[in-house]
C-alpha cells in the first residue's frame, strides 16, 4: 500500500484554515446575526451589534482635542476595507484627496474620547472613489484601504455580514446611524446616534430630491429626526443587511426623505474594488479551492510567508 504523502495533507489543511479565517480583502457574506424589530421610536435591544461595524472617518491632525476631526461616517467591510460616500474623500472639483490625511477611528461610540492609536485607528493608504461618480448627484461611493488590519481580538470592532440580497422592500424599517450635527450648523454629536427610518417609494424622494436616482434608496424617518453634516458615508442597515451608505448633501429638516446610495446595486463594483486592491500578499479568492496539484504547494508557501 502506498504510504500518503504527509506534508502534502498538512500543506493542504493549513490552506484551508486560511481560507476559513481570512478575510483580507475578501467581503465577508455568511452572518450569525439575527436581526431584532425596533422598539418604537427607540433603539434595538442591542444596538451594539451594529455599531461595532460604523467607524469615524477624521482628519489626521485635530484642531484642540481628539475628535474635534471627525468629518464623516464608514462601515467596515472587510478587515481592511471602509465603504464610504465619494463626496466625503474628494473636494468641490472631484479630485480625490490624500490618503496619508485620512484617519479612521473604531470602537469608540464616543466622538471626543480619547484613544490608543495604535490599536483603535488605521491611516488611510489608498482611496478608491467610483469612476463615474457625479458629486452630490450619483455614484456616491468610495472605499478606504486601511493601512493595516483591524485588531481581530477586540469585539467593539468588526466588519459587517454583507448578504448578496438585502430586503429594500417598501415600508420596512431600518436603521442609520451617525456622529452628525444635532441640528442645522450645530455641534456634531459626542456620542454615535440612531435614527429608525421607514423605506419608501422613489417617487416620494423624487419629489424632494432633485438628483434622486432608480439606483438610490428612499427612505423617510421614522421618529423624529433627519440626517445631517457628519453623518454622511454612514450606512443603512435593514434587518441585519447593509441595504445602503448616506449619500449627497441634505439639510437638518426634520421630516425630509432622505437618499441612500443602494450596495446590492453597487456590489459587484465594491467586490471587484476590494480584490483588485493589491497589497503585496495573494488574494483570496473561492477560485483557489478548484486549484490542485503542483501549483497548490507552491502557493501554499507563499501564503504561509504572508
Amino acid at each position: 500500500m502506498k504510504r500518503p504523502n504527509i506534508h502534502f495533507w498538512f500543506l493542504w489543511l493549513t490552506l484551508l484554515r486560511l481560507f476559513a479565517r481570512a478575510d483580507h480583502g475578501v467581503i465577508t457574506d455568511v452572518s450569525d446575526e439575527t436581526f431584532e424589530f425596533l422598539i418604537s421610536g427607540g433603539h434595538t435591544h442591542n444596538i451594539f451589534r451594529w455599531s461595532r461595524h460604523v467607524v469615524s472617518i477624521r482628519t489626521v491632525s485635530y484642531l484642540k482635542n481628539p475628535g474635534d476631526n471627525h468629518f464623516c461616517a464608514g462601515i467596515l467591510i472587510s478587515s481592511r476595507a471602509v465603504l464610504t460616500a465619494a463626496h466625503c474623500l474628494t473636494d468641490r472639483y472631484k479630485a480625490t484627496l490624500k490618503p496619508r490625511g485620512i484617519q479612521v477611528v473604531f470602537g469608540h461610540f464616543k466622538r471626543l474620547d480619547s484613544y490608543n492609536v495604535h490599536d483603535d485607528s488605521r491611516i488611510a493608504d489608498r482611496l478608491m472613489v467610483h469612476p463615474d461618480y457625479e458629486r452630490y448627484k450619483k455614484n456616491d461611493l468610495a472605499i478606504i484601504r486601511l493601512n493595516k488590519r483591524i485588531p481581530s481580538y477586540n469585539p467593539e470592532v468588526q466588519p459587517i455580514a454583507l448578504r448578496k440580497k438585502a430586503n429594500v422592500t417598501v415600508n420596512n424599517t431600518c436603521l442609520t446611524m451617525g456622529w452628525g450635527q444635532l441640528y442645522q450648523h450645530g455641534p456634531y454629536s459626542d456620542e454615535i446616534l440612531y435614527l429608525n427610518v421607514i423605506l419608501s417609494s422613489p417617487s416620494d424622494c423624487k419629489r424632494e430630491i432633485d438628483s434622486f436616482y432608480e439606483d438610490d434608496i428612499c427612505v423617510h424617518p421614522k421618529t423624529k429626526g433627519q440626517m445631517c453634516a457628519g453623518d454622511m458615508g454612514g450606512p443603512l442597515i435593514c434587518q441585519g443587511a447593509l441595504a445602503g451608505i448616506i449619500a449627497g448633501t441634505m439639510g437638518c429638516s426634520e421630516g425630509r426623505s432622505m437618499k441612500f446610495v443602494s450596495f446590492p446595486h453597487y456590489r459587484d463594483w465594491i467586490q471587484k474594488t476590494v480584490n483588485d486592491f493589491k497589497n503585496g500578499g495573494v488574494t483570496l479568492t473561492m477560485d483557489m479551492l478548484m486549484l490542485c496539484g503542483g501549483w497548490l504547494v507552491s502557493q501554499l508557501y507563499q501564503l504561509l510567508l504572508y
